[in-house]
């Protein structure tokens, strides 16, 4: 089960940068707030997606070895072990009861990718934005626009 929800949280994680590169590359910084508003939500809902999907599997996982009856409390058992929240009112058996920690121990690593992932992209969002923003200069261009030469050694030079 870890290496078939990894594999499918990598597949989230590919769609993620199928879809976001090209719209987090500089030429397109300029398209302002709602856009990078557009691309975080973007984000936020393809990683929640990702692990609603790990649940369900998980779940599956649960229903497939007999543990628990019905998909409806499979989904509740799984969602409180992937999100290590435990309320302890789905109890699973001595035979497999180790299911819940390794489930919480998925959901906790998929967690950190998914913030790693939210992470890098505002990272880069933010990035454009400062690197394309209208006031953003460099030391040349700020001395050039106050009447100065540009550098200490070109002005000692002129001044000589």
């Amino acid at each position: 089960m870890l290496l078939v929800t990894v594999l499918c949280y990598a597949m989230a994680t590919a769609l993620i940068v199928h879809l976001l590169v090209p719209l987090t590359r500089k030429e397109h910084a300029r398209l302002g707030l709602w856009k990078n508003v557009g691309v975080m939500m973007l984000v936020s809902l393809i990683t929640a997606a990702a692990h609603l999907i790990q649940i369900a599997l998980w779940a599956l996982a649960l229903l497939t070895c007999g543990e628990i009856a019905t998909f409806e409390r499979a989904i509740y058992c799984s969602a409180q072990n992937y999100t290590a929240l435990g309320y302890g009112d789905v109890i699973l058996s001595e035979r497999w009861r180790l299911l819940g920690p390794l489930e919480a121990i998925n959901g906790l690593l998929l967690f950190g990718l998914s913030t790693a992932a939210m992470f890098a992209v505002m990272s880069r969002l933010t990035a454009n934005r400062l690197n394309l923003h209208p006031h953003h200069h460099d030391e040349a261009a700020v001395n050039r626009e106050a009447g100065g030469s540009g550098s200490l050694r070109s002005r000692t030079r002129s001044d000589s």
